[in-house]
C-alpha cells in the first residue's frame, strides 16, 4: 500500500479576477468536497481482481460496467477523438502515455507548450484516466474511451488555483485544436464573461463542453459553468445509484454518472477519488465513444442522445437530483444506430495506376439518379456529405471513370444520389488510390531468363523509356532484362522522358532472381 495524502476541497471562486479550485490537507470529515474530490484510498497493481481484460484494476472500476462502456467497446473505443481536459494538467503516467497529446498551459494570460505535460496536483490526471486510460496493456485499468486522445490543458496550479481568463483561453485553444469534447471538472458560484464567451465559441465550433455540477451538497448554490445552458452538467451517483452526500441539487443538473470510489490514474500511481469531477469524466468519455462511432454526428446530437437514453433513477422524468438520469451507453449506441443507419455506398476496385478505368459497383443500390466522381487529397471512408478535400471532376458523371495524369497522387471517390425507402439519399464512397503514373508490374524472374521490361515496369505516359541496372548482376539488352545464372537480387531504374501532360518520371525497383 502506497502512502496517500487525504484531501477535502473548497469552492472555486472568482476573487478579483482570480478563481480558486483547491484542496487542503485536512482530515476527511468535511462534506464540502468540491471539484478536486476526495481521496479515499491508494491502490497498487497487486490488488486482487478478476476480469477478462489483462488490465489488473479493471474489475475495480465499477463505473465502467454500470454505464455499459465495456459493452460499447465492441462498436467503438473512441478512436482518435480528441478530448480536452482543462484542469491541472495530465500525466506523465504509463497508462496515459499512448493517448496523451502535447500538453499546453495558460497561466497569468501567458501561453506555453510543454513537451511533457506535468500534473503536479494529480486531479487532471485522474480525470484523464477515467476518460482515456489505455486498455489491454497489462497495467492499471481502462478509460471509458480507451483509444481517445487526451489534450491536456493546464490552467490550475499545484494548489488547484487559477484565473478564469486562463480557463477561457484553454477552452478556446481546445476548440481551435480539434477537441470534440472539452471537460471542465471545475466550477464556482460567479460567472466569468470571458469563460462564457469561450464556451460559446467552442460550442459553435462543434465541441461538446462537459462540466462537473459541484460538490457543495444539497443546500449549496448552483455551480458555474455547469449551470450555463451551453454545458452538459454532470452530477454523481454511488454504487447503488443513489445521490452522494456531496451532490448538489438544481434544475441545472443534466445527467448523472458514477462519482464515488472511482479508480483511476494519478501522479504515476492509481488512486480512488470521489466527486462530480469524476462523474464528468465518465460523460466526457461516453461522448467520445459516440463521436468516434459516427463521424456525421454533431455536438448537439451527442448531447441529445446521451440525455434521451439515460436511465431514469429518481423521480419520474427529469428531477433536480439526477437530471434525466444515469448515463446508459448501450441505449445510447442503439439510438445512434437508429438515427444514423449504416450508409449504403458503392464499391470501387482499383490497383492505383494512372490510366486505369474505375467502375463503380452499384449492384446493391437501386434507383440511382445521379453520379459524380471526385478527386480527393486524403484517404477516407464513405460519408453522406462531400468531404472538404474533394473536388468534383468535370464531366465525370458515368458509372466508369478513366484516371488521368490530373489524378496522380490523389485519391478518387464516387458520389451518388439514390432513392431509399421513398427518400432521396446522397453518399460518397470510400476512397481508392492514390494513383501513380509509373509502377512496377512484377518483382521476380527466373535465373538465366530473358524478360521484356514492359512485363516488369510500366507507365501511363507515352514518353520514351530508358533502363539502367543500379545494383546486381542483371544486364539490359535494349528493352530486355537478362537475368544471371545464379539466384540473386537486381535493382533496376526505369526513366520515362517528359511527355505532355506528364513530367519526367523515374522508378527504381528490386527484382528477385530465383
Amino acid at each position: 500500500m502506497h502512502h496517500c495524502r487525504n484531501y477535502s476541497c473548497r469552492r472555486w471562486l472568482p476573487r478579483n479576477g482570480r478563481v480558486d479550485q483547491y484542496c487542503l490537507r485536512k482530515p476527511l470529515t468535511s462534506l464540502a468536497i468540491c471539484f478536486a474530490a476526495l481521496v479515499t484510498s491508494c491502490l497498487t497493481l497487486t490488488s486482487p481482481v478478476h476480469a477478462a481484460s489483462n488490465d489488473p484494476l479493471l474489475a475495480q472500476q465499477w463505473g465502467i460496467f454500470v454505464i455499459g462502456a465495456d459493452r460499447a467497446w465492441a462498436t467503438t473505443t473512441g478512436q482518435d477523438v480528441i478530448v480536452a481536459v482543462v484542469d491541472s494538467g495530465s500525466g506523465p503516467h504509463p497508462d496515459l502515455a499512448e493517448n496523451l497529446l502535447t500538453g499546453h498551459s495558460f497561466f497569468g494570460s501567458v501561453e506555453s507548450q510543454d513537451g511533457t505535460d506535468i500534473d503536479a496536483g494529480g486531479h487532471g490526471s485522474h480525470v484523464a484516466g477515467i476518460i482515456a486510460a489505455a486498455a489491454n496493456n497489462g497495467i492499471g485499468g481502462s478509460g471509458v474511451a480507451p483509444r481517445a486522445k487526451i489534450l491536456p490543458i493546464q490552467v490550475l496550479d499545484q494548489a488547484g488555483q487559477g484565473d478564469a481568463r486562463d480557463v477561457a483561453a484553454g477552452v478556446r485553444y481546445a476548440a481551435d485544436n480539434g477537441a470534440k469534447v472539452i471537460n471542465l471538472s471545475l466550477g464556482g458560484t460567479t460567472e466569468s464573461s470571458s469563460l462564457t464567451q469561450a464556451i460559446q465559441y467552442a460550442t459553435d465550433k462543434g465541441a461538446l463542453v462537459v462540466a462537473a455540477a459541484g460538490n457543495g451538497g444539497a443546500l449549496d448554490k448552483p455551480k458555474w459553468p455547469a449551470s450555463l445552458d451551453l454545458t452538459l452538467a454532470v452530477t454523481a451517483v454511488d454504487q447503488t445509484n443513489s445521490a452522494t452526500p456531496f451532490d448538489q441539487r438544481g434544475d441545472y443538473i443534466d445527467i448523472a454518472a458514477p462519482g464515488t470510489n472511482i479508480v483511476s490514474t494519478a501522479k504515476g500511481n492509481y488512486v480512488s477519488l470521489s466527486g462530480t469531477s469524476m462523474a464528468a469524466g465518465f460523460v466526457a468519455g461516453a461522448a467520445a465513444l459516440l463521436f468516434a462511432a459516427e463521424p456525421r454526428i454533431s455536438n448537439a446530437q451527442v448531447r441529445d442522445i446521451l440525455m434521451r437514453t439515460a436511465t431514469d433513477i429518481g423521480e419520474p422524468g427529469r428531477d433536480n437530483t439526477f437530471g434525466v438520469g444515469l448515463i446508459n451507453m448501450v441505449a445510447a449506441l442503439t439510438e445512434l444506430q437508429r438515427m444514423f443507419p449504416p450508409l449504403v455506398a458503392p464499391q470501387i476496385a482499383a490497383i492505383g495506376h494512372v490510366g486505369e478505368t474505375l467502375i463503380a459497383n452499384l449492384d446493391l443500390i437501386s434507383d440511382v439518379s445521379n453520379v459524380q466522381w471526385f478527386r480527393c487529397d486524403a484517404i477516407g471512408i464513405a460519408v453522406s456529405e462531400i468531404p472538404a478535400d474533394c473536388t468534383a471532376v468535370a464531366r465525370a458523371t458515368k458509372r466508369s471513370y478513366l484516371t488521368t495524369q490530373a489524378d496522380a497522387r490523389h485519391t478518387i471517390r464516387i458520389g451518388i444520389t439514390y432513392t431509399r425507402a421513398g427518400t432521396k439519399q446522397f453518399v460518397v464512397s470510400d476512397s481508392v488510390g492514390p494513383f501513380f503514373p509509373i509502377w512496377q508490374v512484377a518483382n521476380a524472374v527466373k535465373s538465366s531468363s530473358s524478360n521484356d521490361m514492359k512485363n516488369l515496369f510500366s507507365s501511363s505516359s507515352s514518353g520514351s523509356r530508358t533502363y539502367k541496372i543500379v545494383a546486381g548482376a542483371c544486364r539490359i539488352r535494349g528493352t530486355t532484362l537478362i537475368a544471371p545464372a545464379v539466384p540473386s537480387m537486381c535493382r533496376v531504374r526505369m526513366t520515362v522522358a517528359a511527355r505532355t501532360p506528364f513530367p519526367k518520371l523515374t522508378i527504381a525497383g528490386d527484382i528477385t532472381v530465383s
